[in-house]
């Protein structure tokens, strides 16, 4: 989590709007407080810096998209492979001696009810419910994994056991990736800063250029900002971990409740 994660994407969104207009009117006033008219030489270099400029914001945009958008698909790959890891234990376990069935079903049990709080918790600001949820998990995790060593040291069951230590090493592993890709492999502050330090001073040029001709249209100037900053949010929204506009779809989670709750029900 970063200090930047705290902020609700609305603020994120109605700031970067109105700040980037405000660098285009700083602009378009430090153009117009130059008496005389300019010549056009200088008009044909500004005009090409504010290209330039531009262009090369939209690559870093474009660039920052990709880099969450790959985050994005591991957070997803590691959702799916612990989907499967979870099922795979859940019906090793009848392969199992039958005092450690009841043990390990249960700790299962209680693994998918944890994931299924979180996914309901989803998108909330506050995260530290979620993470005491994933501190939940990981001692799961060392139970179920207790379970499996002690299952493994009997010989005569040993290889049958042993597709339910695979499917719990699965399972920790995939979410040790979930984790990694969701709290720390995030698009670097020092990215974040030059994004907006550029747009700002794309901004100030472009409302540089208006003064310059002395003229301007409002619909342009808020058409560019809100255009701007509604990408910039979607990228921050895609690379946080308590996403609001992107969701995953975790309903294979969900039926995977359903059947251990219908199981145990019988």
């Amino acid at each position: 989590m970063t200090t930047l994660d705290l902020v609700p994407l609305w603020a994120v969104l109605l700031g970067s709007i109105v700040s980037m207009v405000a660098f285009i009117e700083v602009g378009f006033k430090l153009a117009s407080n130059i008496k005389g008219k300019p010549p056009k030489a200088q008009t044909a270099q500004v005009r090409a810096i504010m290209g330039a400029s531009l262009g090369l914001l939209a690559f870093m945009l474009a660039f920052s998209f990709s880099m969450a958008q790959r985050h994005f698909e591991v957070r997803t790959q590691a959702f799916m492979l612990e989907v499967t890891a979870i099922s795979s234990a859940y019906r090793g376990v009848d392969l199992l001696d039958s005092a450690a069935r009841p043990v390990a079903r249960s700790l299962l049990q209680q693994l998918v009810t944890i994931r299924v709080e979180i996914m309901q918790l989803k998108g909330e600001s506050d995260m530290t419910k979620v993470l005491e949820l994933v501190e939940d998990s990981k001692r799961l995790h060392d139970q179920l994994w207790s379970v499996a060593e002690t299952a493994m040291e009997d010989p005569d069951n040993r290889e049958s056991s042993s597709i339910f230590s695979q499917s719990v090493l699965a399972m920790i592993n995939a979410q040790d990736a979930r984790l990694q890709a969701a709290l720390y492999n995030r698009i670097s502050p020092i990215i974040w800063v030059t994004l907006y330090v550029m747009a700002y001073l794309s901004m100030l040029i472009m409302g540089y250029q208006a003064g310059l001709t002395g003229a301007r249209s409002g619909i342009a100037t808020w058409t560019l900002a809100v255009t701007f900053s509604v990408v910039m949010a979607l990228v921050m929204d895609l690379d946080r971990p308590n996403q609001r506009l992107f969701s995953m779809n975790q309903q294979l989670m969900l039926e995977l409740h359903n059947r251990m709750t219908a199981d145990d029900q019988r």
